[in-house]
């Protein structure tokens, strides 16, 4: 099984990078990010502000350090922010971290998509934002279909991207997805949470498919419905009072 997720605009060096790149998708990055590192090294602070989206010039000039060297961090180690959190992936035993390294498709605006065990370089680019005259999406789309139509080809596949990132790629085959609802109305911010939540427990339950998924017992989350519409099964939570 496959697990489709969404990057984090918050990101983290880490604190052993290595030397070398370590790329499982070949989705044909060279133009995006020469144009990306031709930005970085102009030095020009309203550009380098605009795709970074930050405004001081202390923390420009700290991206641009951490993003010049020619180092590579691992992408599931890299990335930040609340549904990271939940994953707490650092304190996952063994066997689970390697089912997230192996199993885990993070997307992103600069690199298309990252398998969580990938090494990558440190990078920081404001979703949505124009790569010199390349859009992301636009650039990505025909790229994904054709690396990710055949890397996920016989695998079951559950999508927790955040609706952005739906746009890069469009899945084939029968799917699963997650509404998150409190007192019955759908959450968006604490989605994140909860979609690392479910992670999480994907990774310590080691689920192979869809049947798997369907047998673990998420905390603090109830399933209420499951509504298909030709490709997808959306399932949804109702999330339990304290």
């Amino acid at each position: 099984m496959k697990i489709l997720f969404s990057p984090s605009e918050s990101k983290k060096p880490t604190p052993n990078p290595l030397d070398l790149a370590s790329l499982s998708i070949n989705c044909d990055r060279d133009e995006i990010l020469k144009s990306y590192y031709d930005i970085l090294n102009s030095g020009d602070k309203t550009t380098l502000s605009k795709i970074f989206g930050v405004k001081s010039s202390k923390d420009i000039a700290n991206i641009v350090d951490l993003s010049s060297k020619k180092l590579y961090h691992k992408a599931i180690q890299m990335y930040d922010g609340v549904a990271y959190d939940a994953l707490d992936y650092l304190n996952l035993d063994e066997k689970s971290a390697k089912y997230i390294d192996e199993n885990l498709l993070i997307f992103s605006n600069l690199y298309g998509v990252l398998r969580a065990g990938d090494y990558a370089r440190f990078y920081k680019l404001k979703q949505g934002q124009m790569v010199a005259n390349i859009d992301s999406i636009k650039y990505y789309k025909g790229r994904l279909d054709r690396a990710l139509d055949e890397f996920l080809d016989g695998d079951d596949i559950v999508d927790l991207r955040a609706g952005y990132y739906d746009k890069f790629y469009t899945i084939k085959s029968p799917y699963m997805t997650m509404k998150f609802l409190k007192s019955g109305r759908v959450v968006s911010h604490f989605a994140k949470y909860y979609r690392g939540l479910v992670l999480r427990h994907l990774a310590l339950n080691g689920a192979g498919s869809f049947n798997d998924l369907m047998q673990i017992k998420f905390p603090n989350l109830s399933l209420v419905s499951i509504i298909k519409t030709k490709l997808k099964s959306e399932l949804i939570f109702e999330i339990n009072s304290d």
